[in-house]
């Protein structure tokens, strides 16, 4: 395996001097994973770095592990955040050189400039992913905003693999950060499913058109206070003169407190949104679909 080489004002603990990739920038630093902006020498390509910080426990260090094989065998998909390689430093610790994106859904919310239909489309074309994923028992357990990268060509592709856990795993130890986007059941404790995906994108596309999350009330409030809410239930319905009846039902649907209640998969709640589209003259998206498990390119079905 090659060894990746980093040098810039804000170095890379544990790299070598011969630099292969420069101008680093620290991203951001979530639990014990930093994410580094930087340039790949050779080709000018910018790239994002993720690694584990030196002090990270063992389980950090085979959740990134777990992140690397799970892009390798779904990174293809167009909508999936794409992993170009893996490589280690000087010290052992692996790196996962990504796709730079410049934006993200969240970007787009604070700054207003996300339409309903636009919205919706992201929200199809998100749930193809993730309908990718649950084909291949995977589900992704941290759907939300922030992690629904925008490309340079403003396409929105689905990032943050770290807390994604095989469905059927013997153990399951929540590995998830709280958010607002968080399922009822992850804050129960108990093992996720394909519901638990659809349950943060509903509510996901609900903050994109609500401009907030459906159960915090006000920047920066305290995590209990918001899980507290979600264990509760009893989602609002978005009351906005160009948010379409239908479409804020299907998020209270969407956001079920039971997962036995919500609609049965991804591509059921892409199908729904999709019914929308065409119902009020909106430009329909495609759902995207792969078979993870195919070694070489994958075949895919497109869904109108």
């Amino acid at each position: 395996m090659e060894t990746a080489t980093v040098t810039s004002q804000a170095a890379m603990p544990g790299a070598d001097e011969a630099p292969r990739y420069s101008g680093m920038q620290l991203l951001d630093r979530t639990g014990s994973t930093s994410s580094y902006s930087a340039r790949e020498l050779g080709t000018g390509r910018g790239v994002v770095l993720k690694v584990v910080d030196e002090a990270a426990p063992a389980f950090a260090h085979e959740a990134l592990e777990r992140e690397a094989n799970y892009l390798a065998m779904l990174g293809t998909h167009p909508y999936i955040v794409t992993m170009y390689q893996r490589t280690v430093l000087a010290d052992g610790r692996a790196v996962l050189v990504l796709e730079a994106c410049p934006g993200s859904v969240a970007d787009g919310i604070r700054e207003q400039r996300l339409t309903v239909p636009n919205s919706v489309s992201i929200a199809i074309k998100i749930a193809g992913a993730l309908e990718t994923l649950h084909r291949a028992d995977l589900v992704h357990c941290a759907v939300r905003p922030q992690n629904i990268l925008l490309t340079e060509f403003d396409e929105p592709v689905l990032a943050d693999f770290g807390a994604t856990v095989a469905r059927h795993q013997e153990s399951f130890v929540a590995a998830h950060e709280t958010t607002a986007h968080t399922a009822p059941e992850l804050l129960l404790g108990e093992a996720p499913t394909p519901a638990t995906d659809v349950y943060a994108l509903s509510s996901s596309l609900y903050e994109m058109l609500a401009g907030r999350p459906a159960f915090r009330t006000y920047d920066r409030e305290s995590p209990a206070a918001v899980s507290l809410r979600i264990l509760a239930g009893g989602v609002r319905p978005i009351v906005a003169a160009d948010v379409p009846l239908d479409l804020s039902d299907l998020l209270v649907w969407g956001m079920n407190p039971d997962p036995g209640e919500r609609p049965p998969g991804a591509a059921w709640l892409a199908e729904e949104l999709s019914r929308i589209e065409h119902k009020f003259g909106w430009v329909r998206t495609r759902m995207i679909t792969g078979e993870p498990h195919l070694p070489k390119r994958k075949r895919r079905r497109f869904f109108r």
